[in-house]
């Protein structure tokens, strides 16, 4: 037993004539007549041959011969005993199958570019510390003073993804594409299998598309940044101009991971590559108020203040100049069950509303709408309303059916909202998330400091209400209610509330079924 694993050893090369069994002594004179066989190793000449925890078979037993043949004795001159591309071909058969790509040292028989012929630090002789440091020599360095490093590049290990000798793919990659990463990140690939969403570059196997596969400065060994790299394809996307163009611009998408605070950048199983239906991610940051600190043009000196743009997503760099504060209320209540909620809050659709990405209209909403109690009639005040609701709504003093707010066919809508100078917006009675009521009706409304009540009661044909702002008026749809106004001194009387006003219809505006 002893003897087989003193043999197993000295195959191995570590041997009992380790890496300092021939230190260089003193150098002996240049032979003139022939050495004998396994002669050429000793403490004098060529000890340095040996000097490798693994050497290469012919070096271990001596047999230089196998790759050496004497020129001249007398001056101990030796050439190679094949040409150059055949010295190491002779006994390793090189594979390059059907490869379309070879590696040029390999196609030109320079083995020795980057094996030593002696031994080395593994099995296969490598030059060098580790492969990182062999590749370098011939090619420009993939990391430089980037951040983020790619794993196997970080450890040296060019040979993960590239074969050295030949491979069927380009820039000698053992595998293509997505084949070729997901060989390592197995859990991305069993992600993407349960996907019904895949994101386009994925779905190609174009992973390099967005990540850089040596290093990058950016996490993830991105090419850029979340929202420079999304735009960078959806460019001609509306996403992109309200994303970095609109006077209203959304943290989540502008600041940190910025895209990818909603939409995963691989695969999901809800449309557009949403990470959670839009309300549950909504309420990520909105479940609470936010304060938001913006620079402004210019305002007075005393609010210089150093200040950051941010939100519950991100915050961007602090910037000393003018800055404002303000508060985005939080809308926790979007989720409670028990609410009336407006339509695209009950179908959990806040893009119903705002432009998630960015507005040129405030608190990101699609389209105008009045944030105001009070507000002179003008139908682009309500554009958003009116993308979903019938706009004749505001518009006819008198209808049969198209509202259920009408005292017998009185459109109480038309009272409220139609006026030239007081005309109440929908905020005043309706909120616009969700409410305790029914037709998400407001328990009370904001009215400078003061929480102004609606005190409002349904029945089952109308219903009544008692605000602040007048006395309690009733309606119902068959049996009118008779709401007398009191009338100021001096003033003629006033006609009942039953009295309907000749219907208006609006040019070109057919009449309300």
């Amino acid at each position: 037993m002893r003897i087989w694993a003193l043999g197993l050893i000295v195959i191995l090369g570590v041997g009992l004539l380790g890496p300092g069994a021939y230190a260089q002594a003193t150098k002996a004179a240049r032979p003139t007549t022939a050495v004998v066989a396994g002669g050429c190793v000793t403490a004098q000449c060529h000890a340095n041959v040996k000097a490798y925890k693994v050497l290469h078979g012919p070096v271990n037993v001596n047999a230089c011969d196998a790759c050496h043949k004497i020129d001249d004795v007398s001056k101990h001159t030796f050439l190679l005993s094949r040409r150059p591309q055949e010295v190491c071909t002779f006994c390793h058969k090189v594979e390059t199958g059907d490869a379309k790509f070879v590696h040029k040292p390999v196609s030109t028989g320079e083995c020795l570019g980057c094996h030593d012929p002696h031994g080395g630090t593994t099995a296969k002789f490598i030059r060098g510390g580790a492969m990182k440091d062999l590749c370098a020599k011939c090619h420009k360095d993939v990391v430089g003073t980037k951040k983020m490093v790619h794993g196997p590049v970080a450890a040296g290990a060019c040979e993960a993804c590239h074969a050295p000798h030949a491979a069927k793919y380009p820039k000698l990659l053992v595998a293509e594409g997505k084949t070729l990463c997901l060989s390592c990140h197995k859990e991305m690939g069993e992600q993407l299998a349960k996907s019904k969403s895949i994101h386009k570059p994925v779905a190609e196997g174009e992973c390099s598309q967005c990540h850089d596969p040596h290093a990058s400065d950016f996490t993830m060994q991105t090419k850029a940044p979340p929202l420079q790299l999304c735009t960078s394809c959806h460019e001609h996307d509306k996403v992109k101009q309200a994303a970095q163009d609109a006077k209203y611009k959304h943290s989540a998408v502008t600041t940190a991971a910025a895209c990818l605070n909603c939409h995963t950048s691989h695969g999901a199983n809800l449309a557009k590559l949403m990470k959670a239906q839009p309300a549950t991610l909504c309420l990520k940051c909105h479940d609470k108020p936010i304060e938001i600190t913006t620079p402004v043009a210019s305002t007075g000196p005393s609010s210089t203040q150093t200040a950051a743009t941010t939100g519950r997503a991100g915050t961007q760099a602090a910037t000393t100049q003018p800055v404002v504060t303000r508060t985005v209320a939080g809308v926790a209540e979007i989720l409670d069950p028990k609410l009336s909620k407006h339509g695209p809050v009950k179908e959990g659709n806040c893009g119903g509303c705002h432009n998630v990405h960015g507005s040129d209209v405030a608190k990101l909403l699609a389209k105008p709408f009045p944030d105001t109690f009070y507000t002179s009639f003008a139908l682009d005040k309500y554009s958003l309303c009116f993308s979903c609701h019938d706009q004749r709504l505001v518009e006819l003093q008198t209808t049969a059916g198209l509202t259920g707010f009408r005292n017998g066919e009185r459109n109480l809508h038309f009272v409220h909202v139609n006026k030239a100078d007081k005309g109440r917006t929908c905020r005043a009675c309706h909120d616009t998330h969700a409410s305790a009521q029914p037709m998400h009706v407001r328990t009370g409304v904001p009215y400078g400091k003061w929480e102004l009540p609606l005190n409002f009661k349904k029945t089952d044909t109308g219903g009544s209400c008692l605000p602040g702002c007048h006395q309690q008026f009733g309606y119902d749809r068959k049996e009118p209610v008779e709401n007398h106004v009191p009338t100021p001194a001096g003033a003629p009387p006033a006609a009942t509330q039953t009295t309907p006003a000749p219907t208006t219809l609006p040019t070109g505006t057919p009449p309300a079924k």
